[in-house]
């Protein structure tokens, strides 16, 4: 148990503490797991244990208070090695942008450093000087592969009309510098919906895959969308290697060439924010739920979500993309997780604890239950800890238990 003092206020069907868009919400670093979650007390409390099994041990922030009860306002984490930083970027829905972040080697050296919000800075809305970062919407960091520097990313605006925008936090001059939007949703009134921000394991290519959606209604959610960068998110290129956007000068639009990878229609319970990841030759794993094929269009999103089924979408290096229906129902609007392990396995960690998996060996052709144990424990959407995955195989799942303001972190083995 991480924690038997979580928030249970239920928005938008689910926990602020458990949302698929955390990236990340729990993180491994120099052999310490750090989480975050909201306490009943509405603040936010950060916490780290010694793996694989220590103690969890918390540091709450005393000096905020949660500002909605709005399941958007989730608490994302960030580590930068080079410093051994650590970042938080919290409560957003529209909002200025939240952030504090730690004293240098607060991870690189976390047997000595003084584990105490004291050892964190003062809440504040810049990242650049005292310009102020407004109308945040799922903060995400993403450190660099060379652990010297870190990405932000960001939706600037509102469902239905935003902007993706990225900064860039220097692990030499401990600062951040704005690199620019690089996709532009408000010019054609819709936003993106990122499946993730992800480099590849072990590699240095930066890959994103999106949904759009056209207003705030999520029946309006519609096809699978790709990009990659080969310069931390300076240049994008399309599915087939064609540049199409420059970040701060020239934007990715809806009617960019060859982003499109998968036409979804509308009105297809297409569920945004689901996942995405990468593995070890390249390929690019994307999880999808939504109605069959054979399911008549439904513009009702919660009619439309109880016809969905889970879909493992996924690209081989040379572009070509695969589909392969999962056979597994949803449950409501939960989304899950996709996890792999060192010999390129996948697992997908579903909402309700199912636990399935495809083998590399069979070209993902086929998906296998392998747990449903916890089936009617937990509620809202797993995380997992993806820098763990990389470091050893285990995965670690974090979930808040149903009805209750217990957290539980579990571990499990992946081959």
């Amino acid at each position: 148990m991480l924690t038997n003092a979580g928030l249970t206020i239920v928005s938008y069907g689910g926990y602020l503490n458990g949302e698929s868009f955390q990236q990340d919400g729990i993180v491994s670093y120099q052999g310490y797991q750090y989480a975050a979650f909201w306490n009943t007390s509405r603040h936010v409390v950060l916490a780290r244990r010694a793996l694989p099994s220590g103690p969890w041990s918390t540091v709450e922030f005393m000096d905020y208070s949660l500002s909605a009860d709005d399941a958007h306002n989730t608490i994302s984490l960030g580590i930068c090695p080079g410093d051994g930083t650590l970042h938080l970027s919290f409560d957003h829905h529209g909002n200025n942008l939240h952030y504090r972040k730690s004293i240098a080697a607060l991870v690189t050296n976390p047997g000595t450093a003084t584990w105490a919000a004291s050892s964190f800075s003062a809440v504040t809305s810049s990242l650049v000087g005292s310009t102020t970062v407004a109308l945040v919407t799922y903060p995400r960091f993403v450190t660099e592969p060379d652990g010297n520097k870190m990405l932000f990313e960001a939706r600037i605006g509102t469902s239905g009309s935003g902007d993706e925008y990225l900064w860039e936090y220097d692990a030499t001059t401990h600062a951040w510098t704005s690199m620019g939007m690089f996709v532009n949703g408000i010019v054609d009134s819709i936003n993106a919906y990122p499946h993730g921000l992800s480099y590849t394991r072990g590699g240095s290519r930066l890959h994103m895959a999106w949904c759009w959606r056209d207003t705030p209604d999520a029946s309006t959610n519609h096809d699978l969308l790709y990009i990659y960068s080969d310069d931390h998110g300076r240049n994008w290129k399309n599915n087939t290697g064609t540049t199409v956007a420059t970040t701060g000068s020239s934007a990715v639009t809806k009617n960019s060439s060859g982003i499109t990878v998968w036409p979804i229609g509308q009105n297809r319970g297409l569920i945004n924010q689901e996942h995405m990841a990468v593995d070890a030759t390249g390929r690019v794993h994307v999880l999808q739920s939504h109605m069959p094929d054979a399911q008549a269009d439904d513009a009702n999103f919660t009619s439309a979500r109880s016809k969905s089924q889970f879909f493992h979408y996924w690209r081989n290096p040379s572009g070509t993309w695969t589909r392969t229906a999962m056979g597994l129902p949803v449950a409501a609007n939960f989304r899950g997780k996709l996890a792999i392990s060192s010999s390129n396995n996948v697992y997908a960690v579903l909402p309700d604890l199912r636990i399935a998996a495809a083998s590399a060996a069979s070209s993902f052709a086929s998906w296998v239950v392998l747990d449903s144990t916890d089936s009617g424990r937990f509620f809202s959407d797993p995380l997992i800890d993806t820098a763990r995955l990389v470091a050893e195989d285990k995965l670690t799942v974090f979930y808040p238990q149903k009805s209750s303001p217990n957290i539980y972190v579990l571990d499990y083995a992946v081959k």
